[in-house]
């Protein structure tokens, strides 16, 4: 990367810093673009040749998100050492515990983002890549016997993706009122329930005859 790159790769992060610092400061519909380019003393120009608008903000801290996730996958896929709904366990362990600890912008992330409901063009792009990791995760579960083969590692994914959203989305913005429970002991226990549900089938026993 040459020294412009640099430049503009470190304007870019500036200001994607300092709009997630007003956000969780101020939460996402009273801070301006305004307030962002104040915050760093640049031109509303210059906003402009980086983030179209401030929707396009949130895109690019899901992108990041993404491609963290990404990482974490294919280091999952490396652990060949530990079974595969042992690795899954340890990823949604990390996710809970990651949205818990910045609730505030985890929920401006679930209620405004593209991320989970239509993500488009590059958005879409990296959504459909991490479903092909957890695809090969499964799968590679479903050769060591520990996932039952009677079902296609991308409708698993799938599911624990489903999982995954609902729980944290409803526990984010406060679904169930009379809920007090942190989100990682809920979240494991639907998790828990899911790998149960992947366990391989044991053949069934020989019959005994009536005497």
């Amino acid at each position: 990367m040459g020294l412009r790159e640099e430049k503009k790769a470190e304007q870019r992060r500036a200001i994607l810093d300092a709009a997630v610092a007003l956000f969780r400061r101020r939460g996402y519909g009273r801070t301006r673009v305004q307030d962002i380019i104040a915050r760093l003393r640049i031109s509303e120009a210059t906003f402009f040749n980086y983030f179209p608008a401030k929707d396009a903000l949130l895109d690019a801290f899901a992108e990041e998100q993404l491609d963290e996730t990404a990482v974490n996958l294919a280091m999952l896929l490396n652990q060949k050492d530990l079974p595969v709904p042992d690795r899954i366990r340890g990823l949604m362990r990390l996710w809970a515990l990651g949205l818990s600890a910045d609730r505030k912008f985890s929920e401006i992330m679930t209620a405004r983002s593209q991320l989970l409901s239509a993500p488009q063009g590059i958005l879409r792009e990296k959504v459909l890549r991490n479903y092909q990791l957890f695809e090969r995760l499964f799968a590679e579960g479903q050769r060591r016997g520990e996932i039952r083969r009677d079902a296609q590692p991308r409708q698993l994914a799938e599911m624990l993706e489903g999982i995954f959203t609902i729980t944290a989305g409803n526990w984010l913005v406060g679904w169930w009122k009379d809920e007090s429970e942190a989100l990682e002991p809920r979240l494991m226990h639907a998790v828990e329930v899911f790998l149960d549900g992947c366990k391989p089938h044991k053949p069934a026993g020989p019959s005994r005859r009536k005497t």
